[in-house]
């Protein structure tokens, strides 16, 4: 074993010998359900999507999802094929089945950290150059859902450590992937509109159709 991994696995082992109670973990397994699949980020983003007034805003979550997951999911969980810890660890005491799949990045924390921190790019500034641009809602009340979305989705970090499915290392390149893929989507939908005009809203041509 090498000397980064026994490193990883002992923090792991400190922090769930130091959180482990019988009340926390049935709370801590709900917080880990709000990852599952990603359905409740696909789920804010159909949201989103449904009305015009923050039609903007779903668009760049849905696509920050959706880069978030090829880039875990699909490229570097296979490339990496990392064991989940319990399986090499004694001491880290596993709260639910095998996923199935490697454990680096945590998955549930990318697909969570993506569409949140797409929110908060997107909200923090009316006047910034990826400012929000929706009709109807302030930048403001998009900034504190963007809070508590990241809020969300460290707690959903926390919890894959609590329940052994991750090494501390698996959840911390996984809020990485997940802010990165946000901030190249939030990137690419401003010099998008440079050109086109703003995304989701009705072409003011005449043509009726919307960007």
């Amino acid at each position: 074993m090498d000397t980064f991994t026994q490193f990883d696995g002992n923090l792991l082992i400190g922090i769930q010998q130091a959180l482990n109670a019988d009340w926390l973990t049935p709370i801590m397994k709900v917080i880990t359900a709000f990852g599952e699949y990603g359905i409740f980020w696909i789920l804010v983003c159909v949201a989103l999507l449904a009305f015009r007034r923050t039609r903007r805003l779903g668009i760049i979550c849905a696509l920050s999802l959706a880069l978030t997951f090829i880039l875990c999911n699909g490229i570097i969980k296979p490339l990496v094929g990392r064991t989940r810890p319990f399986e090499v660890f004694s001491a880290v005491q596993p709260f639910l089945p095998h996923p199935g799949d490697a454990s680096f990045p945590s998955g549930h924390t990318a697909n969570a950290m993506g569409p949140a921190w797409s929110m908060f790019v997107s909200s923090r500034d009316e006047t910034a150059p990826m400012g929000w641009r929706g009709n109807g809602v302030s930048a403001r009340a998009v900034h504190k859902w963007s809070i508590a979305a990241i809020i969300l989705a460290l707690l959903i970090a926390l919890s894959r450590l609590y329940l052994g499915m991750h090494y501390p290392s698996d959840v911390l390149a996984a809020i990485a992937v997940g802010m990165v893929s946000a901030t190249v989507v939030c990137a690419a939908a401003e010099k998008y509109e440079r050109k086109h005009g703003i995304i989701g809203q009705r072409d003011t041509s005449g043509s009726g159709q919307e960007r």
